[in-house]
């Protein structure tokens, strides 16, 4: 089970680490000067006060959750399972980017328009005791708290189910919605699981990913 909040205060400490070793790079002198425009403050003198005070150095740090730190911890933890290969983390965006489409797998260059709202995540084989290959694609969102725009990507989950739900049923594929953050109560999970209609479609938390992928080894 993966601690989300270790990893992002793991994540901040190294963002801070960061900000101190290269406070002097363009980068960072360009992200303090905005900020001294945006207030009309002196560059220099606020440029010393980051070298000389940790405390106020933190202000011009990266912010980690805008560093994709669910999905890369999440990305970390599934390729480290032992019985996992040819795991890969797929394009959100573009040509390449893979959608699950009425149970058919296809590349953002087939959609001139209405994509479905969210592509997949990640890709990766397990190979069962009978020796049987089998294609596991999975769909991931941390949702922390409530709110409008975590309720726009709710929407997006459900839509993602409704879109593919009604395709294959092929035997050497498995789709799953991994669905983690205090958002995602039993109520919510119940909401999307009564949206499958593919034995060969699931939703779970990272918790629950591991015992569940055991399980279709031995199948």
């Amino acid at each position: 089970m993966i601690d989300w909040e270790k990893a992002l205060k793991e994540q901040t400490k190294e963002n801070l680490r960061e900000c101190e070793k290269k406070l002097d790079s363009k980068e960072y002198r360009t992200k303090i000067k905005e900020w001294c425009d945006k207030f009309d403050f002196d560059f220099v003198t606020i440029f010393a006060k980051a070298q000389s005070d940790h405390y106020f150095r933190a202000c011009f740090a990266k912010e980690a959750k805008k560093q994709n730190i669910y999905e890369k911890t999440l990305a970390k933890y599934i390729s480290s399972l032992s019985f996992i290969s040819n795991f890969k983390k797929l394009n959100n965006s573009g040509k390449n980017a893979l959608y699950i489409d009425r149970g058919v797998l296809r590349k953002g260059s087939e959609y001139p328009h209405n994509k479905p709202a969210k592509s997949v995540d990640f890709a990766w084989t397990i190979k069962s005791e009978k020796g049987i290959i089998i294609n596991f694609y999975a769909f991931h969102k941390y949702i922390k708290q409530s709110g409008g725009n975590q309720d726009n990507q709710f929407r997006d989950i459900k839509h993602c189910i409704e879109v593919g739900r009604n395709g294959s049923q092929e035997t050497k594929r498995r789709v799953i919605f991994i669905c983690d953050g205090d958002y995602f109560t039993d109520k919510k999970i119940k909401e999307l699981k009564n949206l499958i209609s593919n034995w060969n479609c699931v939703v779970l938390s990272n918790a629950e990913l591991e015992k569940y992928l055991l399980k279709t080894c031995r199948k």
